[in-house]
């Protein structure tokens, strides 16, 4: 009689080979997220500050169209059902805005399928790694502060982390630290 075989544990996609397919598809998919966000963003910002009929809001106009019909490339080369998975996912990509400049002017992950802008603000003695995490288009939630608290610890002051994580022992944590301790940050 053969013995079972043993499957190895799949490897989490976030540390595959950058060539790997599966990690090439939640990058991808990740990134024009967080593009069409950001494209979503810019135009309403030039609306609001420059009104609908400037040039510059019309460019912001057709950039988010161009986002948008990128997106739905994606969308019918991939499913919906993958590019939701894939935006589920820990994050891949960076979207970093003024990279010749240090610290960039801005810097966008895409966290539960969610873009956020995300930005390191000085610690404090209590929490050496602070960062504000600010959700595109805007939101009337957040901005979201997580920490990494002196003793070890992760905070959040998202809803997931006051109502759920922080009342149960050995939960998980909520999708914002997930994601920054994804990419090492905290």
């Amino acid at each position: 009689m053969p013995a079972p075989s043993r499957r190895s544990p799949p490897v989490p996609i976030r540390d595959r080979d950058p060539s790997d397919p599966a990690f090439k598809s939640v990058e991808l998919a990740q990134r024009g997220r967080m593009i069409l966000d950001v494209a979503a963003a810019d135009l309403e910002m030039a609306e609001e500050h420059l009104g609908p009929f400037h040039e510059t809001t019309w460019h912001f106009r057709n950039a988010l169209a161009e986002a948008r019909r990128s997106w739905d490339r994606l969308r019918a080369e991939f499913g919906s059902a993958a590019l939701d998975a894939a935006l589920a996912e820990p994050p891949l990509a960076i979207l970093t805005i003024g990279e010749d400049v240090d610290p960039p002017r801005a810097i966008f992950l895409s966290i539960g399928g969610k873009t956020y802008r995300v930005e390191r603000i000085a610690g404090t003695d209590l929490a050496p790694a602070l960062w504000r995490l600010t959700r595109l288009p805007l939101s009337e939630d957040g901005p979201y502060y997580v920490a990494r608290l002196r003793d070890g610890t992760y905070r959040c002051d998202c809803a997931e982390w006051t109502y759920q994580v922080a009342q149960i022992d050995h939960a998980p944590p909520c999708k914002h630290v997930t994601g920054l301790l994804a990419m090492g940050w905290i």
